[in-house]
């Protein structure tokens, strides 16, 4: 999974660059996108932090908007200031050869190079990608993720081989399975644990031949937990929810049929048309309970994360 970093000025560009981290976050999860990087603790040389944050950053986005340059007390552009965060973030990311990806939003444009500190070197000929607010933020963030996986891929190529030790734990992979790490990842605590609880609580009910409004409940509360679960706590993109949801609902129902079958001894596949309506039902409704669950967490932590960049103000630039 690659680092992604995210330079931006916030008197410049704070709103937007709010939605592309909620974007890129959801896609390649909240621990691999980085914002804010220049809010230094007191006493600390922001240098080094920038630095720091960076070392390990394979692709650093600045987000770059119509007053990108910042404007100082005497008039003058702050990008010229060697004390400019902003300035110290693209002069790191150059001097380390960390790809960069420039991102024009709110009508924002490459600056000149003769508008820029000379340590700057080519980075006025970046090919710039555009992030709009409107009705095309969707198909530009999708672009830009293509973007950032592009670039990123020569670093992950370049990892060091992993120890000996490390192998049994990608036994399936070395078998042939080709499933990516992240989504092997998920299986036990996003499919197999919601599984479960389905089966036991259907069995319960059936056994003591409780009021099937019970098996609805289970049925929308279970997955809906999970689902919520899913993007609060594994950060995963909607390819993943969306997956989950669906294998879920189909799996968990046929497990509940062939469970059932066993118990009462009833044919193991539904035998009027009133029988399948009730089988898709029970998917449609574990499906749509997990999906309702993974929005809802996104669009709590989206809002969260909205409230605290309002709450931290414009950034003093």
């Amino acid at each position: 999974m690659p680092k992604i970093a995210i330079s931006y000025r916030r008197a410049d560009s704070s709103a937007i660059t709010g939605r592309i981290f909620d974007r890129l976050a959801a896609h390649f999860g909240e621990s691999a996108v980085f914002m804010d990087v220049d809010s230094i603790p007191f006493g600390t040389d922001f240098r080094s932090h920038i630095r720091q944050t960076l070392e390990h950053t394979d692709v650093l986005i600045a987000v770059i908007g119509p007053n990108w340059l910042g404007v100082g007390a005497d008039g003058a552009a702050r990008m010229n200031e060697k004390t400019d965060p902003v300035r110290v973030e693209i002069e790191t990311a150059l001097q380390r050869q960390i790809p960069i990806i420039p991102v024009l939003v709110d009508g924002g444009r490459m600056p000149a190079s003769a508008a820029l500190p000379a340590d700057f070197g080519n980075f006025a000929f970046l090919n710039a990608a555009e992030v709009a607010s409107g009705r095309d933020f969707r198909t530009h963030i999708d672009r830009l993720i293509g973007a950032v996986e592009q670039l990123a891929a020569p670093a992950a190529s370049a990892e060091p081989p992993r120890a000996a030790n490390d192998t049994a734990h990608d036994a399936p992979a070395a078998r042939g399975i080709a499933l990516p790490r992240s989504w092997r990842a998920d299986v036990v605590p996003y499919f197999a644990a919601p599984l479960v609880l389905l089966l036991a609580a259907h069995y319960v009910i059936l056994v003591n031949n409780f009021n099937n409004v019970y098996l609805w409940l289970a049925a929308t509360a279970i997955p809906f937990a999970f689902g919520f679960a899913q993007f609060w706590a594994g950060h995963r993109g909607g390819a993943a929810a969306t997956v989950a949801a669906l294998a879920l609902g189909a799996i968990g129902v046929s497990a509940m049929t062939v469970s059932e079958s066993f118990i009462s001894g009833d044919p193991i596949l539904p035998q009027d048309r009133f029988e399948w309506r009730d089988n898709i039902q029970f998917a449609g409704a574990i499906a749509l309970s997990f999906g309702a669950g993974y929005l809802l967490a996104r669009a709590l932590r989206a809002a969260e994360r909205r409230w605290s960049l309002r709450a931290k103000g414009p950034k003093p630039l």
